[in-house]
């Protein structure tokens, strides 16, 4: 087989990536560093660094040079509440994984098909469900004053809290699902042997579990981190403009603000950001699984 018909299958997989994510980034990266109309658009084959400028500072009335405050408040939020979330996805994922691993084959192909259910769904469906559930006058709200736990309103809608809520329940599968890939082939009788010579369980799943799903946990971070930070539609429904994300900052630009070349400078300031933070992840994962290689050498 010759060395073209052996790539002669990633053709249509490359075309794909090359119309469908490629070209659009050259299209953006050109508008964001154009002069912006005054009703939307750009002004073809006239340039300017100003977008990006205006990412981090302003003039004030005066005239004078300050932070652009709104602006990195806004990705600071982004970051953290992407943060949060991954970190709430991995705790809750770590043990949901080890136990689906350690079930007989039907009760985990159950199991599975439960944590991909809300696949099935489209986000804007599942995102207006809790934004009913959590409504001041909602079924949350109701039941807990009902039960006494709380009286008045629950106050959780249009906050970083239920954003954060909306993001760990939409991206919580795509943590669970690559940690227990790693799990699904592990030896059980390490576990075993673990007790046996007195380890306790936290012990076991530290120098044991962990090590072995470690590419899971690196996955998983990777596909949750990255796609949270750049949400739309969980913050723009449960969190509205008070806990406004990167996304809803970059659809206002384009749309309200009419100013393109700033909303493409956020996008590639968004897609700056989540590279980094995974480049910097796996290459901590890679150190610490060299580090667990030589204890063991």
């Amino acid at each position: 087989m010759t060395s073209i018909a052996k790539y002669a299958g990633l053709a249509p997989v490359v075309a794909c990536i090359a119309a469908g994510v490629i070209a659009p980034l050259g299209v953006l990266a050109v508008v964001s560093f154009s002069v912006p109309l005054d009703l939307g658009g750009v002004a073809w084959g006239k340039f300017s660094t100003l977008a990006y400028w205006s990412l981090v500072f302003d003039r004030d009335f005066d005239g004078t040079i300050v932070l652009q405050a709104d602006f990195l408040r806004v990705f600071v939020r982004s970051i953290a509440l992407a943060a949060a979330a991954t970190l709430i996805c991995l705790a809750l994922a770590l043990p949901s994984a080890l136990y689906i691993a350690s079930r007989p084959a039907r009760q985990k192909n159950l199991l599975l098909l439960a944590i991909t259910i809300p696949f099935w769904i489209c986000i804007v469906v599942q995102m207006y469900g809790w934004l009913i559930m959590l409504a001041d006058n909602g079924i949350a709200n109701r039941l807990l004053n009902r039960i006494g736990v709380l009286h008045g309103s629950l106050g959780m809608i249009y906050t970083d809290a239920a954003t954060l809520l909306g993001l760990v329940y939409a991206f919580l599968p795509f943590m669970v699902l690559p940690i227990y890939a790693a799990l699904d082939d592990m030896d059980w009788r390490l576990i075993e042997a673990a007790y046996d010579l007195g380890a306790t369980k936290s012990r076991a799943v530290r120098e044991i579990v962990i090590p072995i799903c470690r590419g899971g946990i690196a996955a998983g971070v990777g596909l949750v981190f990255a796609p949270a930070l750049g949400t739309y539609v969980i913050s723009d429904l449960l969190g509205g403009s008070r806990s406004m994300m990167i996304g809803n900052l970059v659809d206002f630009q384009f749309a309200a603000g009419r100013n393109w070349p700033l909303g493409a400078a956020m996008a590639f300031a968004l897609l700056g950001i989540g590279l980094i933070s995974v480049l910097a992840w796996r290459m901590r994962v890679n150190a610490l699984g060299k580090g667990i290689a030589h204890e063991f050498a």
